[in-house]
């Protein structure tokens, strides 16, 4: 009997330790689950509104700030109020008509000033948006609540395009890409973290896009020369000092880009 009773308490010990270390094990778990579930910061939406058939850029219909005929309405915010219409207004007797744009209501007409919009090409200019919000962007300066209905967009042969995208489809096309000042570190990887290779400073480090992208970064091939392209008589292996390799933050925090190029070219 007494035999029987060493297995019995035995077996009531080991079941006890067992349960207390499925106990530990599930408060693990449950300690993963919620770091795994701590909120990571996104990156704001920026970018471009573009016809959605790529070569309408170039049509006379859209000259010179792409948009439609009848505009786009515009809201004081996400699914709020109409307050207005952003349309070109062309005066055939104006050469300069075309580049305007203006904000129409009921009260005002008012002129959009060039700079809050972006030239992507020569003389050829987008309406920019700063923010999405379920269905809306948020067009120009953030200052201003000026939401346009991404249905509508759609609607009228245009589209969202973010920055990321846009300069991934302009890299070949572009002369080259330059770092905005202050200058952008070029990282062994695409982590803010990662060694600095060098620092990218100035249009003699032109920097060439490839198609590897991680979040806001992209790898990229970075060509220092000792003249521009645009001012030299010397060949590109002549003018070429060296070519580095490394990853750039090409998109910043509110979306928007690190990088700029000549849209006029040289």
């Amino acid at each position: 009997m007494k035999i029987n009773h060493l297995v019995v308490i035995s077996f009531l010990f080991l079941i006890g330790c067992n349960s207390s270390n499925e106990k530990k094990e599930t408060k693990t778990a449950k300690a993963v689950d919620t770091r795994a579930a701590t909120p990571v910061k996104k990156t704001q939406e920026a970018g471009l509104i573009l016809p959605v058939v790529d070569s309408l850029r170039e049509s006379e219909q859209y000259c010179c700030v792409l948009s439609p005929e009848s505009g786009f309405t515009v809201y004081d915010k996400p699914g709020g109020k109409a307050i207005g219409i952003l349309k070109r207004e062309i005066n055939k007797d104006d050469d300069q008509s075309p580049y305007g744009l203006y904000f129409i209501s009921e009260n005002r007409k008012q002129l959009i000033d060039t700079e809050e919009y972006k030239e992507i090409g020569y003389d050829l200019f987008a309406i920019n948006y700063n923010d999405m919000v379920t269905g809306y962007v948020r067009v120009f300066d953030s200052r201003k609540s000026y939401w346009l209905q991404m249905d509508e967009i759609n609607r009228k042969g245009f589209k969202t395009v973010s920055w990321m995208e846009h300069l991934l489809k302009e890299r070949t096309t572009v002369l080259g890409y330059y770092a905005n000042e202050p200058g952008l570190k070029l990282r062994k990887e695409p982590n803010s973290n990662s060694e600095v290779i060098r620092t990218i400073r100035g249009d003699l480090l032109e920097i060439k896009l490839s198609e590897k992208v991680f979040g806001q970064w992209c790898k990229a091939n970075v060509i220092k020369y000792k003249e521009h392209p645009c001012n030299t008589e010397l060949s590109e292996s002549e003018n070429t000092v060296e070519q580095t390799e490394g990853w750039l933050k090409i998109i910043d925090d509110n979306g928007e880009p690190n990088i700029w190029s000549y849209s006029k070219g040289c």
